[in-house]
């Protein structure tokens, strides 16, 4: 699809969510329009967005990157695992009769990362019980990852998972 085709695309997308946007509210007022104008607009920028992941994923189903695909699956289910091991180990220490739990908070420097291995490597550790991505920053070619746990046991798990998303990421380049 060509730039002069996108354009008549989303115009005429545009045309037809405002139409109903407006029809569906009843209000005909300018703040309301502009509402309108807004959320027409956004709608649309999801949906590029949508259509681009859609064009990125039949990329990778119809075989150009098939094992970009097949390890990321990998990964996905050695996450989940992981998953259900923290949720397990969590559960135990809430349940102990003499709950000690001393969380720790950790600066760990990430090396060998780009944005996006830095991004799965922070949300992985964010859904892993236990542990919470508090913040990344890059300083120079380092990400410095700070990162609460529950206590120190669970610093080797982040380890893991960090050496998973690098072993992942590094061998799809």
């Amino acid at each position: 699809m060509n730039l002069r085709q996108k354009i008549k695309f989303f115009s005429l997308f545009f045309i037809i969510l405002f139409s109903l946007w407006t029809i569906l509210s009843g209000y005909f007022e300018p703040f309301f329009i502009f509402c309108g104008i807004f959320s027409s607009m956004f709608t649309l920028f999801v949906f590029k967005r949508l259509m681009d992941a859609e064009n990125a994923l039949s990329q990778i189903l119809n075989g150009t990157n098939r094992l970009q695909f097949c390890k990321l699956l990998s990964y996905i289910s050695w996450l989940i695992y992981q998953v259900i091991l923290s949720s397990i180990y969590v559960i135990k220490k809430v349940l102990q009769a003499k709950l000690k739990l001393e969380p720790i908070i950790i600066l760990k420097k990430c090396k060998g990362h780009n944005d996006g291995s830095i991004a799965l490597f922070a949300n992985s550790v964010t859904i892993t019980p236990g542990t919470l991505t508090i913040d990344v920053a890059k300083k120079r070619q380092i990400y410095l990852s700070i990162m609460c746990l529950i206590d120190e046991s669970l610093e080797s798990g982040v380890s893991k998972i960090e050496n998973e998303v690098l072993k992942i990421l590094c061998s799809i380049r």
